[in-house]
């Protein structure tokens, strides 16, 4: 073998070498980074039933996973509502529901935590989810809790081949209704006292906060950044724009950050991970690029309501919502412009 021949084979081992070290950092999956040129937004039309459930349906909540081995998601960017929560290490992870908007692919889809299930019941809703931990499970057994997982009944979901397992599998909202229809859980929604209220004319505050920062952990961290052109936030994740799979931004128009204790822990031998949603906190309030105070209240069985300074329901406008779950203890930040 030649002097250069020998240094090609040397260069090709160091590639494979840092390609397999690569590889193994993933947890074995090869996933590109999201980049986006030109975002476009998600704007719902401001006159559509914006509280989950209001069209007489059964509510859905779908649990969809947040590694970057399932980024871009599905789905997220047509939500009305949607829980951003941390799981085990603080991997966080969304629960989204819909309001006039049926995308036909929502996902990926994955498992279900207890404080999953304590959100979906503030809302009567149906938790679509692909497995659970076991103290979950434990709770949807002894509670007959009503949920659509894929476990049970796998006949709305599908894997896509394009990704790997377990972060392909993927739900469309059709489906789930047809599947609803086929095998019933609920016949007509039962309307619960809600968090919070929609006004054209929603307060607004002095404080401006064009951009906010929660610090989730590595690979989780979030960025809004307010455009005052459109009226919403754009949402960036691990400093990136966070978009759907078909290049849609993430653009809520109003922010809810709930201060919440959060844990790891081990439950019959397996790593789990718990909210603390009983009792309440503080709470901040975006919108407009402004902030407000406030604070979260829920008692031991629910519904979580969330109160502005005067104690007044929260009062938003028109437009989608997320709802960060925040751990009290991790860096958060809000600031005008600078």
């Amino acid at each position: 073998m030649t002097r250069t021949q020998r240094i090609a084979a040397g260069a090709a081992l160091l590639a494979v070498v840092v390609a397999a070290a690569a590889f193994a950092w993933r947890g074995g999956n090869v996933y590109p980074r999201l980049t986006l040129r030109e975002p476009h937004l998600a704007l719902p039309d401001p006159n559509q039933a914006l509280h989950p459930g209001a069209d007489g349906r059964p509510l859905l909540l779908v649990v969809i996973e947040n590694t970057p081995q399932a980024r871009p998601q599905s789905g997220l960017a047509d939500a009305c509502l949607v829980y951003a929560l941390p799981t085990e290490a603080r991997i966080t992870r969304f629960l989204a529901a819909y309001c006039g908007h049926r995308p036909a692919e929502i996902g990926p889809v994955r498992s279900a935590r207890r404080y999953m299930l304590e959100l979906a019941g503030d809302l009567d809703a149906i938790l679509v989810h692909a497995g659970s931990s076991a103290e979950a499970l434990t709770q949807i057994r002894r509670e007959r809790l009503r949920v659509i997982n894929q476990f049970w009944r796998p006949g709305p979901f599908w894997r896509d081949a394009r990704r790997q397992m377990p972060h392909n599998l993927y739900t469309g909202y059709d489906r789930l209704l047809a599947d609803l229809e086929h095998a019933p859980m609920v016949t007509t929604y039962r309307p619960l006292p809600y968090a919070f209220s929609y006004e054209a004319t929603a307060p607004e505050s002095s404080t401006p906060a064009e951009v906010v920062s929660l610090d989730y952990g590595p690979l989780y961290a979030v960025r809004y950044h307010y455009d005052p052109a459109q009226g919403r936030y754009l949402r960036e994740q691990d400093g990136l724009p966070h978009a759907d799979a078909d290049g849609r931004q993430i653009a809520p128009r109003s922010i809810l950050v709930a201060f919440v204790r959060w844990m790891d822990l081990w439950v019959n031998g397996a790593p789990s991970s718990r909210i603390d949603l009983v009792g309440g906190g503080r709470l901040v309030i975006l919108t407009g690029g402004r902030l407000r105070e406030g604070t979260w209240t829920r008692p031991a069985r629910g519904p979580l309501a969330f109160a502005d300074e005067t104690g007044a329901t929260v009062v938003l406008p028109p437009g989608p919502v997320w709802i960060e779950l925040f751990p009290l203890d991790r860096p958060f930040a809000a600031a005008p412009v600078r």
